[in-house]
């Protein structure tokens, strides 16, 4: 019986092992013939250039304000009545140094000087004849001929004859001072404004009547960032463009120069003040106007200029025999759409400008323009 099983298992198995080898051999006679994929390198689409090493002096800018560092009230400083004042006298009216402006009633101040000259030249005469009384009378005591007191109390006559004179001098001087005063002249070449006066109005001492700028010290004021104003001190004498805008409408555009820095942080900001001298012109941007101001930053000695998109972090490609190839690069600058950069490129090298999310090292490459 158990013979019987055995062989009909033996037989199973040999039947089983045949059919697989024969399905084996059908299908791999039957199977179709793989063709061959040519595969084809992937080529990269680009822009290049060629660029020249040279010195670049970039530029940025910056709002500010004009400033006058000159400005102040026009005052008599005396009182009186005004009686007469100048046609250049007007809001906005330009006056140069000396100019007359107006004038108070002069009449009471000569009447004074009058008076005042008047004392002193007498007093003068009493002040001769009084020391030439000193004198005699020192004549006299030498000769016994009056007492020390007499001689004493005519020192002290002409002591007090001299504190007269000395007196109504000063006086004479102030009154003379006073009334130069009556007539307000311009310090300096400026442009007036909020004028105050009128014709026949009494002023007292201290009556501002108007207020002038000086034209002939116009400045710009405007902030830079930290990074700019650590090395401010390289930008003086540098020229600055000074623009005043409305609306991004270019109305007037004045030259300039940096002088100075406001010589500490605006800690709200991290920056500083730098202040450029404006030329003045007939029809200058008004004192308090907000401008934008184009002022260089640090002058770049022999490197290359190119555009923001042939930056690829710390590199930039060029182009050899059709591949491209990476160059460490060192950022100097980067600007409004350009980088200024230095790194082992030659004038000579196709740099490649067109910005490709790929990794282009060692990828072949056809160049466009």
């Amino acid at each position: 019986m158990l013979s019987k099983i055995f062989s009909f298992k033996t037989l199973m198995f040999f039947i089983v092992l045949g059919s697989s080898l024969f399905i084996y051999k059908y299908l791999v006679s039957t199977k179709p013939e793989a063709k061959q994929v040519e595969v084809q390198e992937k080529t990269f689409y680009v822009k290049v250039i060629n660029t020249q090493r040279k010195s670049y002096v970039p530029k940025s800018d910056a709002f500010g304000k004009i400033i006058s560092t000159r400005q102040g009230d026009l005052r008599f400083g005396i009182p009186g009545r005004i009686n007469y004042i100048s046609q250049a006298f007007q809001n906005g009216s330009y006056v140069k140094t000396g100019q007359v402006l107006a004038k108070l009633d002069q009449k009471r101040y000569l009447l004074e000087i009058e008076k005042l000259k008047s004392e002193t030249k007498e007093l003068l005469t009493q002040l001769g004849i009084r020391q030439r009384q000193v004198k005699r009378f020192k004549s006299m005591l030498s000769r016994k001929v009056i007492s020390q007191n007499e001689y004493d109390n005519e020192l002290i006559l002409l002591s007090k004859n001299q504190s007269d004179y000395m007196r109504s001098k000063i006086l004479l001087e102030k009154a003379e001072e006073d009334f130069s005063y009556t007539v307000l002249r311009s310090k300096f070449n400026g442009i007036l404004y909020d004028i105050k006066i009128n014709e026949g109005q009494f002023l007292s001492n201290n009556d501002r009547v108007a207020k002038i700028f000086s034209v002939d010290d116009l400045e710009v004021e405007f902030a830079v960032p930290s990074k700019v104003y650590s090395n401010a001190q390289n930008l003086i004498g540098k020229n600055i463009e000074v623009i005043w805008e409305a609306s991004d409408t270019s109305l007037k555009t004045i030259k300039g120069k940096i002088l100075r820095t406001g010589g500490k942080i605006i800690e709200e900001e991290g920056g500083g003040k730098i202040f450029g001298k404006i030329d003045y012109q007939k029809n200058i941007i008004p004192l308090g106007t907000f401008v934008r101001v184009i002022y260089p930053l640090n002058e770049f000695v022999n490197v290359f200029r190119l555009p923001e998109t042939a930056l690829y972090g710390n590199k930039v490609y060029v182009v050899e025999n059709g591949i491209a190839k990476e160059r460490k690069i060192s950022l100097k600058h980067k600007g409004s759409g350009y980088v200024i950069i230095d790194g082992d490129l030659s004038e000579k090298d196709q740099i490649i400008i067109t910005k490709i999310p790929n990794n282009l090292n060692n990828q072949k490459i056809t160049i466009t323009n």
